[in-house]
């Protein structure tokens, strides 16, 4: 039995069964790294799409807002808001006064 199993370690640990269990392990470790930087490409691609839409939201958002602000700036809009809620009028022509 001793024999028998010096003899196998002896045959596992011969420099040509080291050279293969090295490889393998070499193998299995980039496999392992492969798979692992695709799985961070697809993670970080999901989040890139994720940023690009909310950007995209924020810019409609954006758009939205510049219209508004020109509506609320619109000449007439402040007329009739001066004239309705402030009671506000054109000057008659003999309330005018001309500087000189």
């Amino acid at each position: 039995m001793m024999k028998g199993s010096a003899a196998f370690l002896l045959w596992v640990i011969s420099p040509r069964h080291l050279g293969i269990a090295f490889l393998a392990l070499v193998l299995a470790t980039s496999a392992f790294f492969v798979s692992f930087s695709s799985h961070q490409t697809r993670e970080l691609y999901r989040n890139l799409h994720i940023i690009q839409k909310q950007r995209d939201d924020l810019d409609y958002e954006y758009q939205k807002l510049i219209l508004e602000r020109g509506a609320f700036a619109d000449y007439s809009r402040i007329t009739d808001l001066a004239k309705k809620k402030l009671k506000m009028r054109s000057p008659l022509t003999d309330e005018l006064v001309v500087l000189r």
